[in-house]
C-alpha cells in the first residue's frame, strides 16, 4: 500500500518511484494499492488499485480530503485476511499522518521514505517562518507517528546519516533510487550538440540559478548553449532566472522549454553533451540516472549522495558557481571520444548499482522481512 500526497508526473521523483516500484511488485504477483490526494497517476500496471481523496477547501493546506482518515483505516484491515504492508512516501501531508496512524492502530508494519524532504538544507534555507512551522509540525504531529515506522528507508548513505539524527535507534535501510536500463547497448550513435542540459523542477533547491551564473562566467566558446527543461514551481524564481539571462546577455544561448516528456525529452538527452544537475539537496536524483542510461554523463553535487558517481565518468562538485564553472570548462573540453567513454561508463555504473535489476531484490528482501 503506497501512500503519497501527489501522483502527478510533473511532481518529480516520488510518483515516478511509486509507479516503477508498483510495476515491479505487480510483476511478482504482489497486489499493489496506491492512496493519494492530488495528481493524475497516469498509466499503471493492470490490477493496481488507486484510492484518491482530493482535498477541498482549507484541506488544500494539508492535502486533506473528505473520507481520507476512514478510508485509510479500512485499507489497513485487509478483507481477504492478508496483512498489508504500508509504504509512506513523504513527510508533510495528511496522507502520511493518517497512513502512519492507521497502520499503527491496525498493527500492520509500515515503511517510511522521506525522499529527501527531511534533509538539513530544506530545514534551514526557507526562512525563519517556514522553519518554525516545520519544527512545530514535526514535533507535534509528524514525528510522533512516523517514529513508529517498522523501517526507515534512506535512499543514500548520506540521507541515512541525516535520518539517524532524527530517528535514533531506529532500523534504517539504504536502498537507492532505480531506473530501467535495457540489457542492450542502445546508446545514441549520432553526433552530440554543444549543449548543456538542465532537467528538473525549476525551484531554488535544484540550482538552475547556479548553472546559469556558472555558464555566464565560464570561459567556454560562445557556440555552447544551455537547455533548461522542467516545470516552474515558482514564477518568482523563474523570473529570477530570466533576469540572469538578460543581465548576462545569454538570450541567444539559453532556452527555456518548460516540462517535456517521452520522445521530446529523450531527444534532448540523446543530443546533449552533458547534463548539469547542481542541486543543493537531493537523494540520488533520477535525472542523473535517466541521463546515464542514455549514455549522457552528468555533473552533479556531492549533496545528491551519489558518492560513487565519478567511478562512472560523471563529475561531482559543490553547489556553487565557481566549482560548477570549472566543471563546465572541463566537460566542454572533452573530446568526442572522451565524452562517449564517460557516457558508457556512466551507463555501466547505473546497470550495476542503480538499475531495477540490481535494486528490486533489496525491496523484496525488505518487504519480506516485514
Amino acid at each position: 500500500m503506497h501512500v503519497a500526497e501527489d501522483m502527478a508526473r510533473i511532481a518529480g521523483g516520488v510518483p515516478a518511484v511509486i509507479r516503477q516500484l508498483s510495476e515491479r511488485l505487480s510483476q511478482c504477483d504482489i497486489p499493489v494499492q496506491i492512496v493519494h490526494a492530488t495528481g493524475e497517476p497516469g498509466e499503471l500496471p493492470p490490477g493496481v488499485e488507486v484510492f484518491t481523496y482530493p482535498p477541498t477547501g482549507l484541506g488544500h493546506l494539508w492535502s486533506w480530503g473528505q473520507g481520507l482518515q476512514e478510508g485509510v483505516a479500512r485499507l489497513a484491515v485487509a478483507s481477504n485476511g492478508d496483512a498489508p504492508v504500508f509504504h509512506l512516501h513523504g513527510a508533510w501531508s495528511a496522507l502520511q499522518y493518517f497512513g502512519a496512524r492507521a497502520a499503527r492502530q491496525a498493527g500492520v508494519p509500515f515503511v517510511f521514505t522521506a525522499h529527501g524532504m527531511l534533509e538539513p538544507w530544506l530545514w534551514n534555507q526557507q526562512g525563519w517562518k517556514v522553519r518554525a512551522k516545520k519544527r512545530a509540525y514535526w514535533s507535534m504531529l509528524a514525528y510522533p507517528v512516523l517514529s513508529k515506522a517498522s523501517v526507515i528507508h534512506a535512499i543514500t548513505p548520506l540521507e541515512q546519516k541525516h535520518l539517524a539524527r532524527l530517528f535514533p535507534d531506529k532500523r534504517i535501510e539504504v536502498i537507492p533510487n532505480a531506473i530501467e536500463v535495457s540489457e542492450e547497448d542502445d546508446c545514441p550513435q549520432g553526433e552530440r550538440a554543444k549543449t548543456i542540459l538542465f532537467l528538473g523542477r525549476i525551484e531554488p533547491k535544484k540550482g538552475a540559478d547556479i548553472l546559469l551564473r556558472a555558464f555566464a562566467r565560464a570561459r567556454i566558446d560562445k557556440v555552447w548553449s544551455v537547455d533548461v527543461v522542467g516545470p516552474a514551481w515558482s514564477q518568482d524564481y523563474l523570473s529570477e532566472l530570466e533576469a540572469i539571462v538578460d543581465d548576462c546577455e545569454l538570450k541567444e544561448r539559453v532556452r527555456f522549454h518548460g516540462p517535456l516528456f517521452g520522445e521530446e525529452k529523450r531527444k534532448l538527452i540523446d543530443t546533449a553533451w552533458v547534463l548539469a544537475a547542481p542541486s543543493h539537496s537531493e537523494v540520488v536524483g533520477l535525472v542523473n540516472l535517466e541521463a546515464a542510461a542514455r549514455c549522457l554523463p552528468s555533473i552533479t553535487t556531492y549533496q545528491t549522495g551519489l558518492h560513487d558517481w565519478e567511478l562512472g565518468g560523471g563529475l561531482l562538485v559543490e553547489p556553487n558557481v565557481d566549482a560548477l564553472g570549472q566543471a563546465l570548462v572541463a566537460a566542454c573540453s572533452w573530446s568526442a571520444q572522451e565524452q562517449r567513454d564517460r557516457g558508457l561508463a556512466s551507463r555501466r555504473l547505473v546497470q550495476q548499482r542503480y538499475s531495477w535489476q540490481a535494486v528490486m531484490p533489496m525491496w523484496m528482501e525488505l518487504y519480506s522481512s516485514l
